[in-house]
């Protein structure tokens, strides 16, 4: 299996609903390492909930558990990252630098809809396409609205947002239609990166490999190492993506007549 990477882990203690404690965190780290992620996006929330969560808490304990993990020889790179709730004014807070971006690269930023509450981005994806950020869609597949009529999103993906879906929504699907629905979402191109969405070591643990494997028997090899591992290296590293445009499957009407 290639080297995986996680774009979206609460892995920093203390500051939000993820560890909240340090030992916690780096148990979080070691699993995520036994699970073949060598790569993590240390993820933060930043919305009214979280309002004390700034860019620099976000570094500083980025670079606190990057110690951590050197001292404790865990091989595993992490980079600090925001996952930040989308308001009117959420373009503002980009160019005010409010908000941190993914790796603190200025390139591509990780948001999320309010919980239950579905939101039209188009807008949103427009302006901060102009304000010179990428955004990435934090876990559309939750939005049962969106997971079964994907117009929106190809229109998203289509005007240049990327989608990150949760490898326990791949792994344990609501039921077999949202299973359907999300095989399709991959084999359609859709899909650009994995995250496991993990806040604790118990809880929610932060586990990659099966949602990797099951992409593969979904979509095939090369889309599974594309959303598991390429596309994820080159976010954290600012570099641009070329991607093809969704193939979107044409519905099928049969006519019967008598």
């Amino acid at each position: 299996m290639i080297p995986l990477v996680d774009l979206h882990v609460h892995l920093l203690a203390g500051l939000d609903d993820g560890p909240r404690t340090d030992a916690d965190a780096l148990a979080m780290c070691r699993l995520a390492f036994e699970e073949g992620v060598r790569l993590a996006a240390a993820t933060a929330h930043q919305n009214e909930q979280w309002n004390l969560v700034t860019p620099d808490r976000i570094r500083q304990a980025c670079q606190k558990l990057s110690q951590g993990l050197q001292a404790e020889d865990i091989p595993l790179q992490v980079f600090p990252c925001a996952e930040v709730m989308v308001h009117p004014d959420v373009e503002m807070s980009w160019r005010k630098r409010e908000v941190l971006s993914v790796a603190d690269r200025q390139e591509y930023l990780l948001v999320e809809m309010p919980h239950g509450l579905f939101v039209d981005l188009r807008d949103i994806v427009r302006l901060l396409r102009a304000a010179g950020v990428r955004p990435i869609l934090a876990h559309p597949e939750r939005q049962g609205d969106l997971l079964h009529q994907t117009d929106l999103l190809v229109e998203l993906v289509r005007a240049g947002c990327l989608v990150q879906v949760s490898s326990a929504s791949i792994t344990h699907p609501r039921n077999r239609r949202d299973a359907r629905a999300l095989k399709s979402w991959f084999q359609q191109g859709l899909v650009h990166v994995l995250g496991s969405d993990g806040h604790s070591p118990n809880r929610r643990p932060p586990r990659m490999a099966d949602a990797y494997h099951q992409v593969c028997q979904w979509a095939g090899n090369t889309t599974a190492d594309r959303v598991g591992s390429t596309n994820g290296m080159a976010i954290l590293q600012g570099l641009p993506l070329r991607l093809p445009q969704p193939q979107v499957k044409r519905k099928r009407w049969f006519f019967k007549f008598w």
